[in-house]
């Protein structure tokens, strides 16, 4: 249960994280892409193989905080001189930058799905587990679960609840093998290629 909240937390930032890392790249690389006959584009793209890293770095740090995974960090591969178009060409034929890019690219879809799972899994256990405190306390409402099956007793509702709890188990176990899943990928993208 100790893992399960950073479990919880890094899934649920994965989506947002996911949409500002894509973003960032689609807009920065084709923006750079496109000026890039007008010479403007050469520093663009330039300035996004970093900001591909600094991406990378953030991502790296959160996992790392959240999920308790060392992520050993690329090192970038140094040019053979300092102009604009040597960093671009060596930074292009690093493995571990497009691993990087690629991973950042699919962090969200990755992200989509997690933070879905996630709100499922949690407001399904919670809504089933609440089901006596709703009967008591909002006579009113009426619960229908499947199939038309409505709860209106106590006795259904303490089941329900009953069932709640066991899916409430269940779902701290997926969320945290979720979890562990992408922090497996994050460590396999982000860690430092030998």
């Amino acid at each position: 249960m100790k893992k399960f909240f950073p479990n919880l937390v890094y899934l649920l930032l994965a989506m947002p994280l996911g949409i500002l890392y894509f973003v960032i790249l689609v807009t920065g690389y084709a923006l750079g892409a496109g000026l890039i006959i007008t010479l403007i584009g050469i520093p663009i793209l330039v300035t996004m193989i970093f900001v591909t890293y600094l991406l990378g770095n953030l991502d790296r740090a959160m996992t790392s905080k959240l999920l308790g995974v060392k992520i050993a960090k690329p090192e970038a591969k140094p040019a053979r001189d300092d102009s604009a178009r040597s960093i671009l060409v060596t930074q292009l034929r690093s493995l571990d930058f497009w691993k990087e890019f690629i991973y950042l690219l699919l962090k969200m879809p990755l992200g989509v799905i997690a933070f879905t799972v996630t709100i499922v899994l949690v407001s399904l256990s919670l809504g089933l587990i609440g089901a006596p405190f709703i009967l008591t306390y909002v006579p009113a409402a009426q619960m229908t679960l499947w199939h038309g099956f409505i709860i209106d007793t106590m006795q259904e509702a303490v089941v329900t609840s009953v069932v709640g709890l066991g899916l409430g188990v269940v779902s701290i176990l997926l969320i945290n093998g979720f979890a562990n899943a992408l922090g497996l990928i994050s460590v396999w993208a982000l860690e430092r290629g030998e």
